[in-house]
């Protein structure tokens, strides 16, 4: 049984026109395994004459399963009934259990308050399928209330979802209002905190110069591990008030401060951030400029330097064709011999002299 279960797209949520009534009782399939504490499952549902399915999978705790059967593990095949109980509703779960591993039915009934509290809230018409999300998400009553409270009274039953699952608070949000992010969305607060993206992390950047930055590129500074730390290095060393995207880049190219001091000790000083970033991305390194400058190429531009690496002519290339009686090539005469050979240079070299 895989670990990994597909979530349903949105695709599937268009699929279902069931309103619910407060007695219909939803019902389906289940396949499931447990691991240390945590039960992993996929559900198939079955509604009526629709049949379609969806997977989810969620980590629980055993005890939040009411009448679990302390021998799940056992060799032999186990009988068992338990249920997970949430303010949406509850799903029965009846099956068979052998090592951990086990499969069979299940049935959910939505909570007939859970349903007009949620339509007193502007939730009217909740499908089957988001009633069971909403129960298997442990979406409560006063968690929508909170989150109406902080601003979000317009979200969607799939943004709410979105909220619980990224363990969003009405504390968060305040925290974030506090510090200037005051109009999130849904889709936003719910990536912040995902990315652990706190106040903490919000000063620290404010502190290194960066205020009033985005969502998005709290989020990109976040996925690419740049702190405070990584920005004073780079200011030291001459690279102050760097755009998100020249820090971004600089990070993901391995541009450090040391690698800014070895070309400065090889006569590059200077140099600007794109420029420093198209050097590591095609590997013009201190040790190849040294090598360059030990058979004469010295102070070479940095354009030319990229092209040169670019095309593969490294020292050992120059030192095999000056062996063979080419020397005090230029570096376009090295270029052009590296992309079309020795006969194409020889050619056009007497082509010139005409």
């Amino acid at each position: 049984m895989k670990r990994t279960l597909l979530l349903a797209t949105s695709a599937f949520i268009g699929l279902i026109s069931i309103s619910v009534s407060a007695q219909e009782v939803f019902k389906g399939e289940w396949t499931g395994r447990f691991d240390t504490n945590k039960f992993w499952v996929s559900l198939k549902v079955v509604s009526g004459t629709d049949d379609w399915m969806f997977g989810t999978s969620f980590d629980l705790q055993k005890e939040k399963l009411k009448g679990l059967p302390a021998n799940i593990g056992s060799t032999d095949v186990t009988p068992v009934h338990f249920e997970l109980v949430r303010d949406a509703g509850t799903v029965v779960f009846d099956g068979m259990m052998r090592n951990g591993s086990g499969l069979g039915d299940y049935q959910f009934t939505p909570s007939r308050d859970y349903i007009a509290s949620m339509k007193s809230m502007g939730y009217d018409n909740l499908t089957s399928y988001q009633l069971l999300r909403l129960a298997l998400r442990d979406v409560s009553r006063g968690f929508v209330k909170e989150m109406h409270a902080s601003g979000y009274q317009n979200a969607t039953v799939d943004e709410i979802v979105r909220l619980r699952n990224h363990n969003v608070t009405p504390e968060f949000i305040a925290e974030m209002k506090a510090l200037g992010l005051d109009s999130l969305s849904a889709h936003d607060v719910a990536r912040l905190s995902s990315h652990s993206i706190n106040a903490a992390f919000i000063r620290e950047m404010k502190t290194a110069g960066y205020e009033g930055l985005s969502a998005d590129k709290l989020v990109r500074l976040r996925n690419h591990n740049i702190d405070t730390a990584y920005i004073k290095s780079l200011g030291d060393v001459g690279y102050k008030a760097l755009s998100v995207d020249d820090l971004i880049r600089m990070r993901n190219h391995s541009v450090t401060p040391a690698f800014v001091g070895e070309l400065r000790a090889a006569g590059y000083s200077s140099i600007p951030a794109a420029t420093l970033i198209r050097m590591k991305n095609h590997s013009v390194t201190p040790a190849f400029v040294g090598e360059l400058k030990s058979i004469g190429y010295d102070n070479i531009p940095l354009e030319t330097l990229i092209r040169l690496r670019s095309r593969n002519v490294t020292a050992a290339f120059i030192k095999q064709l000056a062996d063979s009686g080419y020397k005090d090539l230029t570096a376009d005469d090295l270029i052009y011999i590296r992309d079309r050979g020795v006969e194409a240079y020889k050619t056009r070299q007497l082509r010139r002299a005409r």
